[in-house]
């Protein structure tokens, strides 16, 4: 009998141990009737990368030789665009791309076109969106040459900036290539590389 009652007490014990564990939670709060109770709410936002798209490839348009003195010149833009994507969600919200070019080198065994007869030309944004300034390293309008229009990429360029800038924000733009080729060039194709860099 007295180890039955032994077990019947621990049993419930357990029992009461039980309840108290799968008791209600705690309020914050406990308001009267009428009386407004406050929630304090907390969400966390989660800073993500700097990135910059552009096209794969990109074909120019080869122009006919014309003027005196006689330039060539091959046209044409960079394809889709350009596409500056800042999820950082920083302030400051500042970037800046830059634009270098390679020398152009023959299919065959024709001349190069140095980097310095490739000039850039960024044009206004086509599209932005967030808060700040973006700015076109060329503001155009990118027309056809002859002359080239914007700068030789001789050496690194700025192609487009965003300044005053805070929190999420994006830009695109088209930009425009004039390559002055040489009177020396020879039938073929002309391959080079356009790179871009957003830091």
């Amino acid at each position: 009998m007295k180890r039955t009652l032994t077990a019947a007490a621990v049993v419930g014990a357990a029992a009461l141990t039980g309840g108290l564990l799968t008791a209600a939670p705690a309020y914050a709060a406990d308001c009267l009737a009428t009386v407004a109770c406050p929630t304090g709410v907390t969400f966390t936002i989660t800073a993500g990368a700097l990135n910059i798209t552009v096209p794969d490839t990109a074909t120019l348009t080869t122009q006919p030789p014309s003027g005196s003195p006689t330039s060539w010149w091959a046209f044409g833009t960079l394809g889709t665009g350009v596409t500056v994507t800042d999820l950082r969600a920083s302030n400051p919200a500042n970037w800046v791309v830059t634009v270098a070019s390679t020398d152009f080198t023959h299919s065959g065994t024709g001349p190069l076109i140095s980097s310095a007869d490739v000039y850039y030309c960024s044009g206004p944004a086509t599209s932005s969106g967030g808060v700040g300034n973006f700015n076109p390293g060329q503001l155009g309008p990118c027309t056809a040459p002859p002359p080239p229009v914007g700068v030789s990429l001789s050496s690194s360029q700025t192609a487009f900036t965003h300044t005053a800038g805070i929190g999420v924000n994006t830009a695109s733009w088209t930009p425009s290539l004039s390559v002055q080729i040489p009177l020396n060039a020879v039938a073929g194709s002309y391959t080079g590389t356009i790179t871009h860099t957003v830091t």
